[in-house]
C-alpha cells in the first residue's frame, strides 16, 4: 500500500474529499512536489508557503504567503497518449481559468510558464516519480508581495497586479482542479494531439525566440506547438522542432 508521506517537522495536515480529488492542505512544506510523489493519482497537496520550491531544470521559485502553491498526482492512463506534452495542458487550465476571472492578457509561454504580457504569473513543473502517474507542480502569484525582490518584480507579475481585486486563491485552486480533471480526461480519450490547437491559440502572439540547445543558441519565430507539443520554430524560413528536455532556455526577444 501506498504511504502517505508526512512533512519533516510536525505540521497539521487538512484532509477533504472534493469532486472526487483527495485535498490535502497545510501551512508549510520544503515543497509540494515532493510530498506528492508517494501520493495515489487524483490527490492533492497544497502548502500556503514553500520553503524550497524549484522550477524546471532546478531553478528556484519564491513561494511566499499569498500565493497559490499546488501539486496534483495524475494517472497515466491510458499509456501512450502523449503525457509527456501535459504541462502544456495544465497552462492551458491555468489561462483558461484566469481568462474567466477577466484577465483576458493571460497567455502561454513555451514550455510550461503562463505569462501576462512580457511577466511571468504562473510556472509549471511536471515530475515522474512512478511509472503509472505524474506530479504537476503549479504556482500562482495571486496577492503574494513580489516587490521585496527588485530582480523578481522586473519578471514577474501577479493576480493583485493585473485586476482590480484579486480572488481568493481557495477558489482558483477549485476552479483549475477541475479544468485539470477535464483536460485530463481529454488527453485519455483522444490523445494530447487533441488539445494542440487549443494550445496554439493562447500563446499571444507571434514573436522573436531564442533557445539555448546543446550548448549553442539558435534564434528563429515562434510558430507554436505540433501535435506531440514540441516546439515549433522557423529558422531561415523553415520550420524545426524541438523537444523539451533538449531545450535548456527559450528567451523571447521583445
Amino acid at each position: 500500500p501506498l504511504q502517505i508521506p508526512r512533512p519533516s517537522r510536525v505540521m497539521e495536515i487538512r484532509t477533504h474529499v472534493w469532486r472526487g480529488w483527495t485535498l490535502y492542505e497545510t501551512e508549510s512544506l520544503a515543497s509540494t512536489n515532493d510530498y506528492a510523489r508517494d501520493l495515489p493519482p487524483w490527490h492533492s497537496i497544497r502548502a500556503r508557503t514553500q520553503t524550497a520550491a524549484r522550477g524546471r531544470h532546478g531553478r528556484r521559485w519564491d513561494s511566499g504567503q499569498g500565493g497559490l502553491w499546488m501539486s496534483v498526482v495524475l494517472p497515466l492512463d491510458p499509456p501512450d497518449r502523449g503525457w509527456a506534452a501535459f504541462p502544456l495542458a495544465a497552462g492551458l487550465a491555468v489561462v483558461a481559468t484566469l481568462r474567466g476571472l477577466g484577465l483576458t492578457t493571460a497567455r502561454l509561454r513555451w514550455p510550461n510558464d503562463v505569462l501576462v504580457g512580457p511577466k511571468k504569473i504562473c510556472g509549471i513543473l511536471m515530475e515522474k516519480f512512478a511509472p503509472d502517474r505524474v506530479v504537476i507542480g503549479l504556482g500562482l502569484n495571486v496577492t503574494n508581495n513580489l516587490g521585496a525582490d527588485p530582480e523578481l518584480a522586473t519578471i514577474a507579475t501577479s493576480l493583485a497586479e493585473e485586476l482590480p481585486l484579486a480572488p481568493p486563491a481557495d477558489d482558483i485552486y477549485e476552479e483549475i482542479l477541475i479544468a485539470l480533471r477535464v483536460l485530463h480526461g481529454r488527453v485519455a480519450e483522444e490523445g494530447f494531439a487533441a488539445l494542440a490547437d487549443d494550445i496554439n491559440r493562447h500563446w499571444g502572439g507571434t514573436r522573436e525566440i531564442e533557445l539555448s540547445v546543446a550548448d549553442q543558441n539558435i534564434r528563429g519565430t515562434f510558430l507554436g506547438i505540433d501535435s506531440r507539443g514540441d516546439l515549433l520554430v522557423a529558422i531561415d524560413g523553415h520550420p524545426v522542432s524541438h523537444s523539451a528536455p533538449h531545450v535548456q532556455l527559450m528567451r523571447e526577444i521583445l
